[in-house]
């Protein structure tokens, strides 16, 4: 992988190959099957690597930033160019040196940002997201099926207050009601006519859920 390139590879919530074993070849030419890393140890190596990167360019940062002050050290503060002059010159050197390890000192920090970023990113991800070849991916995909679920008759019973004039926001965790007001403020006429939720609300929650029992079933038929 590239340490200059800008643009990371998606993470998914369900990679292909998720088989964990691979055959190699052994010194007595008889198939070796090792173990292979899972897709949450190869992203876990992926931003480590990232992190590396940023650690190199905010080293190689420091460096050119402090040779751009190296170039100019022997120039007082606000000496022009003496035209003619024998050191004109040197003192042209010195500024371009100094303008070139400058720019190289501002991209280096850039980059490094850059990978920072991606860093934090793909471990943001790793959190978020379930791996077919996660160990624990039954029980973390049952308990993310209860908790939308929970999700999902709470706004329903949020939406039968409403419908009855209701104003109370209790059904909905702190949470939901932040999202609800963000909605109301930025686009109401998303709300249903009393002031339910918005419609797509529970229906992406039933796509995800739906989603996620497919999956599970998936999952527990092949661990069987």
């Amino acid at each position: 992988m590239d340490p200059n390139r800008i643009n990371d590879q998606p993470d998914e919530d369900n990679p292909k190959g998720a088989d964990r074993h691979e055959a190699d070849r052994g010194r007595d030419g008889e198939d070796v099957v090792k173990p292979r890393l899972t897709y949450r140890e190869r992203r876990e190596r992926r931003a480590e690597r990232r992190r590396s990167w940023a650690e190199d360019r905010t080293r190689k940062a420091g460096a050119a930033a402090e040779a751009a002050r190296a170039a100019t050290a022997g120039i007082p503060f606000g000496q022009p160019i003496l035209a003619g002059h024998h050191s004109q010159r040197r003192h042209e050197r010195a500024l371009e040196r100094a303008d070139d390890k400058t720019r190289k000192a501002v991209e280096h920090s850039r980059m490094a940002d850059h990978h920072e970023q991606a860093a934090s990113t793909i471990e943001s991800q790793l959190d978020a997201s379930i791996y077919d070849d996660d160990p624990d991916a039954i029980d973390r995909l049952r308990e993310r099926i209860e908790v939308r679920e929970a999700k999902r008759e709470r706004i329903k019973q949020f939406n039968r207050n409403r419908r009855k004039g209701s104003r109370d926001l209790a059904p909905l965790n702190e949470q939901e009601q932040k999202e609800l007001a963000d909605t109301a403020r930025v686009a109401p006429y998303q709300l249903g006519p009393k002031g339910e939720a918005p419609r797509y609300w529970l229906s992406n929650l039933g796509a995800n859920i739906n989603r996620d029992r497919k999956r599970l079933a998936r999952l527990e038929k092949r661990r069987d």
